[in-house]
């Protein structure tokens, strides 16, 4: 299982936030800067998310451009695709993989034109959940469907993989849901996970249910992670 680094944007800057909730930031810093020191560690992926896209309050999308040139193998990007326009531009920055929600699950004519566009192979579909496991959308202040429902969706396309995100732990390093266990093996693609995420213990779980790729933030930046690529 591998470890990938996160990096979120908000007005300019890499922040964290607790369960995505804006100025609830317990960490700020230069964004190009936090990029560069995960590569100079060793890691070849990163996934950023542009959290001001996401909310409709403006984008980071000259940053997203900035860290696509620091030389990761991997690069995926989330937050805010909802057309296949964006979509071209950030695989144009040299973005390897769009990470979708909001528009998979409100406008599914659009997700399928985004997909022959791009290419199947080239979209995540992200599924951030909460305690009643209902999938949250727009910048997480919207429900659409339960988590159940939204996989039988998910699995009628030949996708890259999928990106649960526990959000009630994101940004707390609570740990991780043990629930994933009840539905990800059902899965198609890669299977990837973030939200909670605090030490090794976590990281061998995920690995024992069969996570591809954990996504690491906050304790990655608090340093409790720092370092660690694969398990």
């Amino acid at each position: 299982m591998k470890v990938m680094p996160s990096i979120d944007l908000s007005s300019g800057k890499a922040v964290k936030r607790v369960k995505g909730v804006r100025g609830s930031e317990l960490v700020i810093t230069d964004a190009i800067k936090a990029a560069e020191e995960f590569y100079e560690l060793g890691y070849d992926s990163i996934h950023v998310v542009d959290l001001d896209a996401a909310d409709g309050v403006g984008d980071n999308e000259e940053l997203i451009r900035n860290i696509c040139k620091v030389g990761f193998k991997w690069i995926q990007v989330g937050g805010g695709v909802r057309d296949k326009s964006k979509a071209s531009r950030l695989i144009s920055y040299g973005a390897d993989a769009l990470v979708i929600s909001t528009l998979f699950y409100l406008n599914r004519n659009s997700f399928e034109e985004l997909i022959k566009t791009l290419g199947s192979d080239k979209v995540l579909v992200a599924i951030d959940y909460g305690d009643d496991l209902m999938v949250r959308i727009k910048g997480w202040k919207e429900s659409a469907l339960s988590i159940y429902e939204a996989i039988n969706l998910i699995n009628r396309y030949d996708l890259l993989g999928v990106i649960f995100t526990y959000i009630e732990f994101e940004g707390s390093g609570k740990g991780v849901d043990s629930r994933l266990r009840n539905f990800l093996h059902v899965v198609r693609g890669i299977k990837e996970y973030a939200g909670g995420v605090r030490d090794l213990n976590d990281l061998i779980y995920l690995k024992s249910l069969g996570v591809d790729y954990v996504i690491v933030g906050m304790a990655m930046y608090m340093g409790f992670l720092k370092g660690v690529k694969y398990v």
